[in-house]
């Protein structure tokens, strides 16, 4: 069997999306052919595109005011037709649209789209084009259960046609090793201090605001916790340098340490004793995914798709999003209530080696490819 993925971009392997495609690429190239197009070109994919195991083909299809774009476009509904793929699989705003025409002129029998975040980037273009789209398109995969609903609710698409898998992670890679000692004291952070993390790049559906107005909470009231802070700024405007002047306004630039974290993730995770995600809307967060599997126990927003991952006071606390108060309780009460600690990252752990394992997202992909291939769009019964 044939799957071709095109996404509209892959400048590196850290992103979520880019980073779930390859270990999917990874998993399944021994069962299936596959190849991936990139809509843009980058270095990446010139010196590492060999790496993910599959054939990588680049048509720049990334400017409409541009005659290459047009020409791009149909150079690849050609190379469609000819590798005569019996899947197509989608990623990212483009080729979600782009990438579901061309298959559609080349034939191809299975197109799956994917949605993997709240839309909140999406304008009215974006949304009419994509309803378009849709209608060409066999499934349509969501990594969250709220992802799926929103979609079915501004897309209009039908429930059936929608497929939830989970994003995979490594478990056993996450295994945490003694603390980083030396990071902490980098930062720094005194010895001894409970330190609460919360890891995400910065804009503004993260809600880092959130986490700082409930370390300054904490800070009037304790003295032997503080508060970390790991990312970079992903969208324009320098939104991190705004909440380190946040920080510094509110008096609490001692307790308050802000890193990036350079492809040590793991080093950070060690020092790490509550796991926070403030997120408004996300599809499902990989950090919370992370601190899972580190066995860190974790307070997150109920928001977009992290009530998939926890559950309140059954693998974790949740709060509303934006409501810094109840963050700062939840933080003070998964601080001191060690039985909570260890009955939250028991089941946590089990949470995720039984549905979001890369085992299971590579079999659960494997399974949905077949059967999407033999029974089309006429039976939108598709497992879950």
């Amino acid at each position: 069997m044939r799957i071709t993925f095109i996404i509209d971009h892959y400048a590196h392997a850290q992103g979520g999306t880019e980073n779930q495609l390859e270990k999917m690429i990874l998993g399944l190239s021994n069962r299936f052919d596959i190849e991936l197009i990139s809509l843009r070109p980058s270095e990446w994919l010139a010196t590492r595109g060999l790496d993910l195991g599959c054939r990588v083909s680049v048509f720049q299809v990334d400017n409409f005011r541009r005659a290459y774009t047009y020409r791009n476009f149909f150079r690849m509904t050609g190379h469609l037709r000819t590798t005569k793929p019996d899947v197509v699989h989608t990623f990212f705003p483009v080729a979600n649209i782009i990438g579901v025409f061309a298959a559609r002129l080349a034939g191809v029998r299975a197109i799956v789209s994917s949605r993997r975040d709240y839309g909140e980037w999406m304008s009215r273009r974006y949304l009419r084009m994509t309803r378009l789209a849709n209608r060409f398109v066999s499934r349509i995969v969501t990594n969250s259960n709220q992802v799926k609903r929103l979609t079915e609710r501004v897309e209009r698409v039908p429930a059936e046609k929608i497929v939830v898998i989970y994003n995979g992670i490594p478990v056993d890679s996450f295994q945490r090793g003694a603390p980083a000692d030396e990071l902490k004291q980098s930062l720094p952070i005194p010895a001894g201090k409970k330190v609460v993390g919360l890891i995400a790049n910065y804009r503004p559906m993260k809600r880092h605001e959130t986490f700082v107005l409930a370390a300054n909470e904490i800070a009037q009231e304790r003295d032997d916790i503080d508060f970390l802070l790991v990312g970079c700024d992903s969208v324009p405007g320098e939104p991190k340098k705004a909440i380190q002047q946040m920080v510094a306004s509110l008096g609490i630039s001692r307790r308050v340490h802000f890193a990036h974290a350079n492809g040590n993730v793991l080093d950070f995770l060690s020092i790490l004793d509550v796991g926070v995600n403030c997120s408004e809307g996300e599809g499902l967060s990989n950090a919370i995914m992370e601190y899972m599997a580190a066995e860190i126990p974790c307070v997150v927003s109920n928001s977009g798709g992290n009530p998939d991952l926890i559950t309140d006071n059954v693998n974790g606390y949740t709060f509303n999003v934006g409501d810094h108060h109840a963050l700062a309780r939840n933080i003070l009460r998964i601080i001191d209530d060690e039985s909570a600690r260890r009955r939250f990252v028991s089941s946590a752990k089990e949470k995720l080696r039984n549905e979001m394992s890369l085992e299971a997202m590579v079999g659960n992909f494997d399974r949905f490819y077949r059967f999407t291939v033999k029974n089309g769009v006429r039976d939108a019964g598709a497992p879950n």
